[in-house]
């Protein structure tokens, strides 16, 4: 009897288990987000050459910031192109797949405009493919991947369709779409789409740094099947006008993604000799 009174259910027990269930719940909860918050910090591009702008020119593109990203973008990319052949830089993503949260990566990474390659090595958290080398128009469009570990040993370079199955099993976008010039057109394309249509709340929230180096900028978007995010927050390094960094969240208002560049070379001298499979230790059978 007394066995039985101890183990029956009563009201105030299951209210109990209730309660532990649903505090676990939300500590996991907890816990994930502040895994993003307490991930990468966005800072000013340091040491690598760019222009230090004038008290008129920054107030021209806080005002673009505050009333036309579109055109902030344009001029961003229409710098770009004048400015940059190529760049070195660590690149760190923190991503959440098909509904669970990844481990912070960090990669090191090598671009070049033309012809569009990209050669990255991860140094932490690596997925499936520790080494990763795209060049558009060769491998018959595919990208080099070397697997990390024992089967990296054992079966070398394989190729891989970069917007593939096994590809976006690991990643939000794929390596064709990296870097800061394609950052730029995507967040333009979109842009543009919801100015035409008269929908979007585009804001300027300040800046990142105290020095007035890295601007904050804001997109909400209705929940439509052709915006990729409802909020999307991504950083300009207003001496290089490139984007250092861009966190989403769905229309659950949960935190999607988290990207990021430091270390930033840019116009370092890379040559498609920097873009073979042995000069970024692979090697193809």
């Amino acid at each position: 009897m007394v066995l039985k009174r101890i183990i029956r259910p009563t009201n105030n027990r299951i209210r109990l288990v209730v309660g532990i269930l649903l505090a676990t719940m939300f500590c996991i909860q907890c816990t994930q987000h502040e895994a993003f918050r307490s991930s990468m910090e966005v800072t000013a591009i340091a040491g690598s050459p760019g222009v230090s702008v004038s008290q008129d020119r920054l107030k021209e593109l806080e005002r673009l910031a505050g009333s036309d990203h579109v055109t902030l973008l344009k001029q961003a990319l229409v710098n770009y192109s004048k400015s940059y052949q190529d760049y070195t830089c660590t690149f760190t993503k923190h991503e959440r797949i098909n509904g669970k949260f990844r481990k912070e990566q960090e990669i090191q990474v090598k671009f070049l405009d033309q012809p569009f390659s990209v050669a990255m090595r991860w140094t932490k958290n690596a997925p499936a493919g520790e080494r990763v080398l795209y060049i558009e128009g060769k491998y018959s469009g595919q990208m080099l991947v070397k697997p990390k570990g024992f089967l990296g040993a054992l079966v070398g370079t394989v190729k891989r369709a970069p917007d593939g199955p096994d590809a976006m099993a690991n990643t939000r976008k794929p390596v064709t779409l990296f870097g800061f010039k394609r950052l730029m057109e995507s967040l333009l394309k979109v842009n543009e789409l919801a100015v035409s249509r008269g929908e979007g709340k585009f804001t300027f929230e300040g800046y990142k740094t105290k020095a007035h180096k890295v601007m904050v900028l804001k997109r909400v978007l209705p929940p439509k099947k052709d915006y990729p995010a409802k909020t999307t927050v991504w950083y300009l390094d207003v001496d290089h006008l490139v984007p250092i960094g861009l966190k989403a969240k769905d229309w659950d208002d949960q935190e999607t993604c988290r990207y990021s560049y430091s270390n930033v070379e840019f116009n370092v001298g890379l040559t498609e000799n920097d873009f073979t499979p042995k000069a970024n230790g692979m090697k193809l059978k």
